[in-house]
């Protein structure tokens, strides 16, 4: 009975969650122009992605621009999308009301503190997703750089996929945004015990490294394609 409860809460806090009012309340004053701006476009690396709008998991993303967390929110509409950022953005403390009232999670990424995996998985818990830019920065290239572990550990220690997406460049604002798709990929498939080892840790980095990669080779032949 008791399960039976839990899962009708967690339903209803997906739906109503009034932790996260102030990231609904901007969500949905600002949703119609940003759709306009963006026409954001889905490209799968293969096939749909099945899941995409149920189920906990996290969002490995590229980070090419400042408008990255927006253009997430749009390709994930129908759910409610936290991240997980640097601390410099918590510092004042306007910000940092700002910031946790949109419901970000933040992080000392010189040495991550076990709240922080706390809060993440606090909020896969109440039915939302987390996405985590493991650059950890802002990157003006287009190539990738290489990941951090700190989205593995959360992914195992909250026993969820990751999902690996790539952000496209747009060249100019007439043209729509596109959002590369890759398929979840699951920790718990590349390590032997409960918890991984480094050696582990690093294997599922360098999957993830090579997925985007792939992500970001499928956005760059479609680019070339409409040029020709």
């Amino acid at each position: 009975m008791k399960k039976k409860k839990n899962k009708k809460y967690c339903k209803f806090i997906q739906i109503f969650d009034p932790k996260m009012w102030f990231h609904d309340f901007v969500k949905f004053t600002g949703m119609l122009p940003v759709l306009i701006d963006l026409r954001l476009k889905r490209i799968y690396l293969d096939k749909k992605t099945k899941g995409l709008y149920k189920g906990k998991y996290l969002i490995s993303a590229n980070h090419a621009s400042f408008i990255d967390p927006i253009i997430i929110m749009n390709t994930f509409w129908a759910r409610r999308v936290c991240f997980v950022a640097t601390k410099v953005f918590f510092e004042k403390k306007f910000w940092k009301v700002v910031f946790k009232g949109f419901g970000c999670i933040e992080i000392d990424k010189e040495s991550p503190t076990l709240k922080t995996f706390n809060e993440v998985g606090e909020k896969l818990a109440r039915g939302h997703l987390v996405s985590v830019f493991p650059e950890g920065e802002v990157t003006n290239d287009t190539e990738l750089h290489a990941l951090k572990s700190g989205i593995v550990m959360m992914a195992v220690m909250n026993d969820a996929p990751i999902l690996p997406i790539y952000i496209g460049k747009r060249e100019k604002r007439i043209k729509r945004q596109v959002v590369v798709v890759g398929d979840k990929i699951n920790p718990k498939d590349y390590i032997e015990g409960s918890m991984p080892t480094m050696d582990e840790v690093n294997n599922i980095s360098n999957i993830l490294l090579e997925k985007e990669q792939q992500l970001r080779n499928k956005f760059l032949e479609l680019s070339e394609g409409k040029k020709k």
